[in-house]
């Protein structure tokens, strides 16, 4: 469904409402803010989650996040973009690290004060997927369902490493009435993420997130086809393009040698053109579209992009691909906010 109606409606809202909600902020009636702007993040999507922080540049932050959704990234940095300058309210599409929360910050859900200081995980570091498989454990689980679990332990996880954090560096992320074997105060959780992202403790917030899309690796393999050779823009993900959610895959076919590779070497430097022409039909290389790389073998290149679904027609390619003439061109488009097609080769 696409969110921008609900986006735009939340932010004509917010221009009458504007004065009331930060009224209610300087006079600490949670309650009222809470009924002001629930509704209205709510309508977006329900899944979404919202909170009041801190904010280093202005009185207050409104955060609007996924709640451990990763699919709703790309809508809540939409919602992120349209919003207007405030003298005083930061809008944030990612809950920040916070540290000194917490140790002071409470979490009422259900009826129940969860403090997060109480929280502990059991920590495992998956080496071959970079990834920190977390158990997380809080004294109040028993008290609640297990979408209560989830959300609270997504917070305290959020407010100890910043979500763009939760999002690069940790795996699999469960919840449990009783406290792991080897568990560790939520505090410590950083060190372990820091270690594994060769980053030191207060950097993981940004490792991995930054960066112009540059650094292209190249990698060789085998198949049951023959030999591969790919090229993959390492330092691009779903972390620093939260906007391109759909996969585009353009194959083009040439004529192959025995082992499926290019007869005529030359072909490369047309496939580099090619990819180029690709991305300015698509309006250019950006926060709505990117080229990812691409897989030579069998007799076919398989080039990968990523585009913004809602704001990106996929179909502007389509004359530049009909002027390939070393074999036949096919495109096909998924909906991938995961950016599943690609994940082998950025590992």
């Amino acid at each position: 469904m696409d969110p921008r109606p609900a986006i735009a409606e939340f932010w004509s809202w917010w221009a009458e409402h504007r004065d009331e909600v930060v009224a209610a902020l300087d006079g600490g009636r949670t309650e009222d803010v809470l009924r002001l702007v629930q509704p209205w993040v709510m309508a977006i999507d329900e899944r979404l989650t919202w909170d009041i922080t801190g904010s280093e540049q202005k009185r207050f932050g409104l955060v609007v996040t996924t709640g451990g959704h990763d699919e709703l990234r790309s809508t809540t940095e939409r919602w992120r973009l349209s919003a207007p300058d405030d003298p005083e309210v930061e809008f944030l599409s990612t809950r920040r690290r916070d540290p000194a929360a917490l140790e002071t910050a409470v979490l009422d859900v259900d009826g129940y004060e969860f403090a997060l200081r109480e929280m502990v995980v059991g920590a495992r570091v998956d080496t071959t997927a970079r990834r920190v498989d977390v158990i997380v454990h809080h004294p109040l689980f028993t008290l609640v369902d297990q979408d209560h679990r989830l959300r609270v332990a997504f917070h305290g996880l959020d407010v100890a490493l910043g979500e763009a954090a939760v999002e690069r560096w940790l795996g699999a992320v469960n919840v449990s009435v009783d406290a792991p074997i080897d568990a560790i105060a939520l505090t410590s959780l950083e060190h372990v993420v820091a270690q594994l992202a060769g980053e030191p403790a207060g950097a993981v917030a940004n490792a991995g997130e930054t960066g112009d899309g540059g650094e292209w690796a190249a990698m060789k393999g085998q198949t049951a086809k023959g030999p591969v050779f790919v090229i993959v823009r390492r330092s691009a993900n779903r972390y620093t393009h939260p906007l391109v959610d759909t996969h585009l895959a353009v194959v083009l076919t040439y004529e192959a040698g025995a082992n499926g590779m290019p007869l005529d070497p030359s072909i490369s430097q047309e496939i580099e053109e090619l990819e180029g022409h690709v991305i300015e039909a698509l309006g250019g290389e950006g926060p709505h579209a990117l080229h990812v790389g691409h897989v030579t073998g069998g007799g076919q290149v398989v080039a990968h992009f990523y585009l913004d679904g809602l704001e990106r027609d996929p179909e502007l390619a389509r004359p530049v691909l009909d002027k390939w003439s070393r074999g036949k061109v096919s495109m096909a488009m998924a909906y991938d906010p995961l950016w599943e097609h690609v994940a082998p080769f950025l590992r």
